[in-house]
């Protein structure tokens, strides 16, 4: 899957300061995976803070039946485990590596070092955090909210500006599972979207044909008023 659902939220290790990043690449040890590799569970208690280095992570759950519901996958540069390290949470996903990954994995003590010789570390760890919160929060009201005519288009809308490209390597499958629906649900929004012209459908990827159309006829959908970011 090309598209990371971040939920909007530029990467923290991303954002970092030069001189923090370069510190944080001191600690820890890089760990080197096989593709397809198992490198953690659901109810883990390990507390580390994980930068992948190469390759990607697949997070998702897997239920009683089976089925495994991806929730994110995460690339190199971008980084995870603050829940259990901030917070003493358990692991909520299962990780699987996506093509040979390399992740750096800094323990609890070495982190909380860091943190207190770099206080502002402490700070923007906290604003990535509350933006997560913030992003989640929105995207559940929109499950409730609204059909998946508009969530579906939204997550389109939003994958193109991430990539700054049109067209977008995600086929129906992957969809389907980033919004927990069936792989019919989405075949027949996108065969909708094809014969309103907005998109073209292509062997594992979907092209936007006419971004702005597309974005006024997913925004007609719209019950409430959207919340900007207060630009800093």
């Amino acid at each position: 899957m090309s598209y990371i659902p971040s939920l909007g939220v530029p990467s923290l290790y991303s954002s970092l300061p030069d001189l923090l990043r370069q510190k944080l690449d001191m600690l820890g040890s890089i760990t080197h995976y096989a593709p397809d590799q198992h490198i953690q569970s659901r109810g883990d208690e390990t507390e580390a803070f994980s930068i992948i280095t190469k390759g990607s992570v697949c997070f998702g759950k897997m239920d009683v039946e089976g089925k495994f519901l991806v929730s994110a996958v995460l690339k190199a540069g971008q980084c995870y485990g603050e829940f259990p390290l901030l917070a003493g949470l358990p692991r909520t996903h299962d990780g699987i590596t996506v093509g040979e990954t390399s992740i750096r994995h800094i323990s609890r003590t070495a982190f909380e070092g860091l943190l207190n010789e770099e206080p502002e570390l402490s700070v923007l760890m906290l604003k990535s955090v509350t933006e997560q919160l913030h992003n989640a929060l929105e995207w559940i009201d929109d499950l409730r909210r609204y059909p998946l005519k508009y969530r579906l288009g939204k997550a389109l809308l939003q994958m193109m500006k991430h990539h700054e490209n049109s067209y977008l390597n995600i086929n129906q499958h992957e969809l389907a599972d980033m919004l927990g629906v069936s792989r019919v649900a989405i075949g027949k929004e996108l065969k909708d979207y094809k014969a309103r012209g907005f998109i073209a459908i292509h062997y594992g990827a979907v092209e936007i044909t006419v971004p702005a159309a597309f974005a006024r006829w997913v925004d007609s959908f719209l019950q409430l008023d959207p919340v900007m970011p207060r630009q800093t």
